[in-house]
């Protein structure tokens, strides 16, 4: 039996840990469309730079950090939470990551190129049907890529539904793995991939101490009830605005989502403006009033 990877734990273990960094560099150059020249051929894994603030961002959001040996940086994240703003968060930290690189007196020529990579347990981009985008920063006119500071990539895995016997890529096989690896009790006969055999044999149950199993049941109780929370509380300010009956019912409703998850104290102003469509300074507002 396989624990599930797109858990803070399971996916910390599997794409974090030094001791199987064979992993991350095969995920990293599928992802990455990396052909024989220009593979990752090792990495540093180092610790994550931006601390989440809040429990709910601390279940929904995990990232590994790593650098690669010509010291180019990558940025993996899994988000289990629908986030309407995740690519202009992507954007963010991906300039933290640039900005971040230099000292005061050191040059721009020192700057090495930062690749985001999201994993995402929800769609994205309406209007792309394929599972898997890249983004470049690319001339309009000629299409050539000579901005390479920049590169976003992004995985929708409620996107991909092709069945297990179509995966004929690696990059195919690590996404199906990453979607189906806790509902399978035995490694199928398609993945059976070496790396993909260590990635399986990292999650497999049987391989975790009582204490990791035991912190793995924890974060998925936690996860489970706050989004419990955050639904009991949307349907609460939706009732709140139907009963209104009249125009500004909707504002209504929207302002009681809010309230409630202001009780909650786990979510962030940001994280409730997102949810509920309002501004950052109306939850503010609310929060201080």
């Amino acid at each position: 039996m396989y624990l599930d990877p797109k858990s803070d734990i399971a996916f910390k273990k599997l794409f974090g840990s030094a001791a199987h960094k064979n992993i991350l560099i095969s995920f990293l150059n599928s992802v990455l469309e990396r052909v024989e020249g220009e593979m990752i051929v090792d990495v540093t894994i180092n610790d994550p730079s931006n601390v989440p603030e809040t429990p709910l961002s601390k279940m929904s959001i995990v990232d590994v950090r790593c650098t690669d040996q010509n010291n180019n940086q990558y940025i993996v994240e899994m988000q289990i939470a629908t986030q309407r703003d995740y690519a202009i968060r992507a954007q963010y930290y991906t300039a933290l990551a640039l900005g971040r690189q230099l000292g005061s007196r050191e040059n721009y020529s020192k700057m090495v190129p930062v690749f985001f990579v999201g994993v995402l347990d929800f769609s994205l981009f309406e209007d792309d049907h394929d599972y898997i985008s890249h983004h470049l920063i690319l001339n309009k006119k000629t299409g050539i890529q000579s901005l390479r500071h920049s590169e976003f990539h992004f995985i929708e895995l409620t996107k991909f539904n092709k069945e297990i016997d179509a995966n004929s890529s690696i990059l195919d096989k690590w996404i199906y793995f990453l979607k189906n690896a806790e509902t399978m009790d035995q490694i199928p006969a398609t993945l059976k991939n070496p790396v993909l055999k260590d990635a399986f044999d990292v999650l497999a149950q049987g391989n975790w101490s009582k204490s990791e199993l035991e912190a793995y049941d924890r974060y998925l109780d936690a996860v489970r009830s706050a989004f419990s929370q955050l639904e009991t509380a949307q349907a609460i300010g939706e009732e709140k605005g139907r009963q209104e009956g009249k125009a500004e019912g909707l504002q209504e409703g929207q302002l009681t989502i809010a309230k409630e998850l202001l009780k909650l104290k786990v979510l962030d102003s940001a994280t409730i403006a997102h949810t509920t469509g309002l501004t950052i300074e109306q939850i503010e507002k609310l929060k201080n009033g």
